[in-house]
């Protein structure tokens, strides 16, 4: 593959670094799968290799390929791995010359450029069936690394690009799915950008204003345009200040990155109310240093966003940031560790640059992007997040006694199919793990005789693994009432004399398991002679003061958090 930093010219400034920032990363844990994959007619030399760009809905990849000669080549790689290559009629055959797909839409129709023989760029639609149209936007120069390219394409076929006039300034025009081409500057603009398109045909991009500062903006589908930068943005004359809208989903949400007053790179995302979130990769850089800190390059509908992080020592590292904000580290298994500094100063000493980037995200959460291994060649991978569970927990029986063995069954489940079986569930009150269960056909169980009395709130966590999400039940409300008792009244001697020793045992049974506590009352007839502590759910009372005759004894046993009270008598016969 040509250097990605050589085509900065044309994919601006930003873009150069997001290419840039893909070569390398850093080993981190994973809740994801990798695939791995090359193109057949790939190079294996340093810096050549396969270079996944865009991923659409169906999970149709495209990107580009460098050959052995450093010839690049497009190509798209359907949902169940078959991988085709293409080139643009026309596409210089070259060093660095040929064709450059950048971006694919849900019908699987490509857009991107191509350099011809003269290093004149063309932008190129590619139908389904394979057939390539070339656009060139009236007035563009087409050489020397100038003329039209095309940077994104919609659900409905409009592409959106920059194109060079014959004064070398840039602008941005929307070609629309007929053909019919109308080009666009920012107000104000002393160079336009136009970066991503989405569904409505709302565009996102940056500008370069008089002063050389970068903004980004949004252009409605009438042609309205909006402008707008990061709070916390530059505002410096140069091209490393500003901020940047890159990518853009169906809601009209926009990610990028801004730099700030030291040309920090920070992320954000942009609501389609205008709301700015500023956010940065624990870890990143804090500068100020060429290209370090956080870019954000590709958001889906779900408004997940993906991109890159670079940390003091230019190493670059991948991340997801979800919806609500948290971000994970990634990295493709295979992946070199070296730091991009060396391809940036273009030195040829040393190995060459290694690492992981990813660079688009589709609706399923499925990323795309390359890594360099050890060697410095490139492979292209699908990451693909762990599919998501729902863990249900039902109980029987509910609500239950005191004792009662509850089985606690929880089911979890995929659109993906059911986990492995032999993983495990874990069965929690509050924080604590009552116990553990493992999965078969999809479900885990667990039982118990301890839950106390009252209502017990439990839940099911499914660990989950690379392939499935953990998950975790809604709350079962477990009612424990009070177990019933029995008490067993015994007499060591009956009858006995007057004199003689007594001694009176109660025996307290419970109606499930566990062991009564508590204290057992010892009457004659209604004269209280004494209360015992249970122990191991016994109580023993010894006298010798009874009195000749017969005597109604009674053991009252009166109760506990756990047992409900029983009792149980006996005529004790003295002489």
């Amino acid at each position: 593959m040509n250097n990605p930093m050589q085509h900065r010219s044309w994919i601006l400034g930003i873009i150069a670094i997001l290419l840039g920032l893909a070569v390398v990363t850093t080993p981190s844990a994973q809740a994801q799968t990798f695939t791995t994959f090359d193109a057949p007619g790939a190079g294996t030399g340093a810096l050549q290799g396969t270079f996944p760009i865009s991923i659409n809905t169906t999970g149709t990849v495209a990107g580009i390929y460098s050959d052995a000669s450093n010839l690049t080549h497009g190509f798209v790689r359907a949902a169940n791995g078959t991988i085709t290559d293409f080139d643009a009629p026309g596409a210089g055959t070259g060093k660095n010359q040929g064709t450059f797909p950048v971006s694919i839409n849900t019908a699987g129709v490509i857009a991107g450029y191509y350099s011809d023989a003269e290093n004149g760029y063309h932008g190129f639609v590619r139908a389904t069936n394979g057939s390539i149209t070339t656009i060139d936007v009236s007035g563009a120069v087409a050489d020397w690394h100038l003329g039209t390219a095309v940077t994104s394409i919609n659900t409905a076929g409009v592409v959106t690009g920059i194109y060079r006039d014959t004064s070398y300034v840039h602008h941005g025009f929307v070609r629309a799915a007929n053909g019919t081409i109308t080009s666009f500057d920012v107000t104000g603009a002393h160079a336009t950008y136009p970066l991503g398109i989405n569904t409505a045909g709302i565009i996102t991009g940056t500008y370069i204003d008089t002063s050389g500062a970068n903004h980004g903006f949004v252009r409605a589908a009438n042609g309205t345009i909006t402008s707008f930068d990061a709070p916390a943005a530059g505002t410096g004359g140069t091209l490393v200040h500003g901020t940047a809208g890159i990518g853009i989903n169906t809601a009209g949400a926009i990610t990028g990155a801004y730099t700030d007053a030291s040309g920090l790179y920070h992320g954000f995302v942009r609501a389609a109310n205008g709301t700015i979130t500023e956010f940065d990769a624990k870890g990143a850089s804090a500068g100020p240093g060429t290209i370090q800190g956080t870019l954000g390059i590709s958001i889906n509908t779900a408004g997940i966003i993906t991109g890159g992080y670079m940390d003091a020592s230019y190493v670059a590292h991948g991340f997801v940031r979800a919806a609500n904000g948290t971000i994970t580290p990634f990295d493709a298994p295979g992946a070199g560790s070296d730091a991009l500094l060396t391809l940036l100063t273009e030195t040829t000493k040393g190995p060459p640059d290694q690492g992981t980037g990813g660079f688009s995200i589709n609706t399923a959460g499925v990323i795309t992007g390359t890594y360099f291994d050890a060697s410095g060649v490139l492979h292209g991978f699908l990451m693909t997040p762990a599919a998501a569970t729902t863990t249900t927990l039902t109980s029987l029986p509910n609500p239950s006694t005191y004792g009662q063995t509850v089985m606690f069954t929880a089911a979890v489940t995929s659109k993906a199919g059911a986990p492995p079986d032999g993983e495990t569930v874990s069965f929690m009150k509050g924080k604590t793990v009552l116990g553990t269960g493992t999965l078969s056909g999809g479900s885990a169980t667990f039982t118990t005789s301890t839950l106390k009395v009252g209502t017990n709130s439990i839940t099911a966590v499914y660990a989950g693994d690379s392939n499935f999400a953990t998950s975790t039940s809604k709350a079962v409300k477990q009612v424990v009432s009070k177990a019933a008792t029995t008490t067993a009244l015994a007499s060591s001697q009956n009858p006995s004399s007057v004199g003689q020793s007594v001694t009176f045992t109660a025996s307290v049974a419970p109606e499930f398991s566990g062991t009564p506590t508590g204290k057992v009352a010892f009457y004659d007839g209604t004269t209280l002679l004494q209360s015992v502590a249970l122990s191991g759910g016994v109580a023993k009372y010894t006298t010798s003061t009874l009195t000749s005759g017969t005597h109604t004894i009674t053991a009252t046993y009166n109760g506990s958090t756990s047992f409900d009270g029983s009792s149980a008598s006996l005529t004790q016969t003295v002489d």
